[in-house]
């Protein structure tokens, strides 16, 4: 089974950054990933299109945004990115600490992290680092990330209904494949499990939507919808974008054209 140590920033800090470091897998008193997935109910229903995909519909005024809208009717547009610059306050720096060296910087109209994860537990576990976003509760969130690296073993992603303690996560692996997660009482769950797709470019870039809502779920990879999940009782309401490699592994994020919707 997966465990996890931390050491994080309380989402409230300006800064908004956790640093977590994730167990894989080891040969010792730890079941593989595959051992505690089989051991643990997965809720996923078939996958239908939300009533609130995009459409033609006039959105409700908010921010001004000139990028397509990941869905019509109610939802208003709370952030509209193409970092052409800085002034929504990315968080902008370099970091070097126990899991990870990297720095984080807005240039030529992107997101960019260039990220190194470091061996600090045999090469067993997973690097994570985050970055504040928003804090909405119901949402649609409509990203485009993309990986340079040659480790598979390194992925993008969002977590959301986020506080100290627990957080859902969804995201792409740079081996074609994606997954959710939560994580709650100290202990990674997985609510999708791990799912190969053609969607999913590798080495290229990938837009993924998110829509949250009330208690449900539904999660799409380069226009496409590919499952949804019911059940999302968590409390928390911060979202934030995630990067994370494998100890030893190196990888550069790119971001572009976020869209939130409320």
């Amino acid at each position: 089974m997966k465990e996890m140590e931390h050491k994080q920033k309380k989402i409230t800090d300006p800064i908004g950054l956790l640093i977590i470091a994730l167990i894989i897998a080891s040969c010792g008193g730890n079941a593989s990933v595959d051992e505690a997935r089989a051991a643990t109910p997965i809720a996923t229903v078939a996958a239908v299109t939300p009533e609130s995909s995009a459409g033609e519909d006039t959105p409700v005024p908010g921010v001004p945004c000139d990028l397509p809208l990941p869905a019509s009717g109610n939802w208003v547009v709370a952030l509209c990115e193409t970092f052409d610059d800085n002034d929504y306050g990315w968080q902008e720096e370099t970091q070097d600490n126990p899991y990870a060296a990297y720095t984080s910087t807005v240039a030529n109209g992107k997101f960019v992290v260039d990220y190194r994860a470091k061996s600090f537990e045999g090469f067993t576990r997973s690097a994570l680092t985050w970055f504040d976003v928003a804090k909405e509760r119901n949402f649609v969130l409509y990203l485009t990330g993309e990986i340079e690296s040659a480790f598979t073993e390194s992925s993008w992603g969002v977590a959301f209904r986020v506080n100290e303690d627990s957080f859902f996560l969804f995201s792409l692996q740079n081996d074609g494949t994606y997954i959710l997660e939560v994580f709650e009482e100290n202990r990674w769950l997985p609510l999708i499990t791990r799912k190969q797709t053609n969607l999913i470019n590798i080495g290229g870039p990938n837009t993924i939507r998110i829509e949250a809502s009330g208690d449900d779920f539904y999660f799409s990879i380069n226009g496409e919808m590919v499952n949804q999940f019911s059940g999302g009782t968590l409390p928390g309401e911060q979202i934030q974008l995630m990067v994370s490699a494998k100890e030893g592994a190196s990888a550069v994020f790119t971001f572009d054209n976020v869209v939130l919707q409320k």
